[in-house]
């Protein structure tokens, strides 16, 4: 089997948009921000119609081909509506869409893959699509210069903790990260601390626990080392001195949010922090009320943090 291609490809003026099931679902205060950002930043993608979910989860412990062919069939409908990029929000969803690319690489594997989904009546996949995280797309089509020059309310007082998660840069055969271009450093990732440093916020950067996994993978197997995971990035951002956290993942803001009861039991009231997708935040930097930027959706509150420093 191949490994996954040196370069993301064609660059297409407006790339496909995969929303996957979590924007759709509990992380659509994620969708609905993150378009504010791209609006206001004059950016376009173009949304995948009749997507179906990647299989983030647990489906490749039960089907290899199934793990493949979910994903497979997603990038082969953007492939159907002419484009070669696919932009994903969810780091679980770049993971299994970069995963299919890997493994489609091979010859066999694809012919096969691809006899399932004519069965199943949906396009084949001809292996020629490239995938990027929402985050990357924003830093990279906007540039840092012209989002400073987009900030109507600059994000001071927030110091604000970036957490990747675990799967952002991991693994590297399957994104590309550190020899792709337009990919970010695979041991000390800064794009996330970039975009929040060009919204005005002051980003912890001596964060240890900000590409750790946030427990998620364990929620229904073992509850107790999922909060323990989500307790780190929490009390990790605490101890280096910040107000919020800032993620860029449903799957790890949806893990973190749900855990909160359980880490304030086990830790106390001082392990918790508000938590914000990147866009929310961006948003607001970017003129959007915190209304329009759904933080009243998070668990954690952050609407009720940011309008005590002022932010309306």
């Amino acid at each position: 089997m191949s490994a996954a291609p040196a370069s993301r490809g064609p660059s297409d003026p407006v790339p496909a948009y995969y929303p996957g099931c979590s924007l759709d679902g509990l992380g659509k205060a994620y969708e609905v921000s993150c378009q504010i950002v791209l609006d206001r930043l004059g950016l376009s993608l173009d949304r995948i119609v009749d997507y179906n979910c990647c299989g983030a989860t647990e489906v490749k412990n039960l089907s290899h081909d199934v793990s493949v062919a979910l994903p497979a069939r997603n990038l082969a409908l953007a492939r159907s509506m002419g484009r070669h990029e696919v932009v994903a929000a969810c780091n679980g969803c770049v993971y299994s869409l970069t995963r299919a690319n890997d493994a489609v690489g091979d010859g066999a594997t694809r012919a096969r893959i691809n006899s399932h989904l004519s069965a199943g009546g949906s396009p084949t996949y001809d292996g020629e699509a490239s995938v990027q995280h929402v985050l990357e797309y924003i830093r990279n089509r906007a540039g840092l210069d012209r989002i400073r020059g987009a900030v109507r309310r600059p994000l001071r007082g927030l110091k604000v903790a970036p957490y990747y998660g675990c799967l952002y840069t991991r693994p590297k055969r399957y994104t590309g990260v550190g020899r792709v271009p337009g990919t970010d450093d695979p041991e000390h990732p800064v794009f996330l601390d970039e975009l929040l440093e060009a919204c005005g916020a002051e980003v912890i950067h001596d964060y240890p626990a900000k590409t750790i996994c946030c427990g998620g993978g364990h929620a229904l197997s073992d509850l107790d080392v999922s909060v323990a995971f989500s307790a780190s990035v929490m009390h990790e951002a605490r101890r280096a001195g910040a107000n919020v956290v800032a993620t860029i993942c449903p799957l790890g803001q949806i893990n973190i949010e749900n855990n909160l009861d359980r880490i304030r039991q086990a830790y106390g009231e001082e392990a918790i922090l508000p938590v914000s997708y990147f866009t929310q935040l961006m948003a607001v930097a970017l003129g959007a009320s915190v209304r329009q930027a759904r933080l009243k959706d998070n668990f954690s509150r952050p609407d009720l943090f940011l309008r005590e420093r002022g932010f309306s």
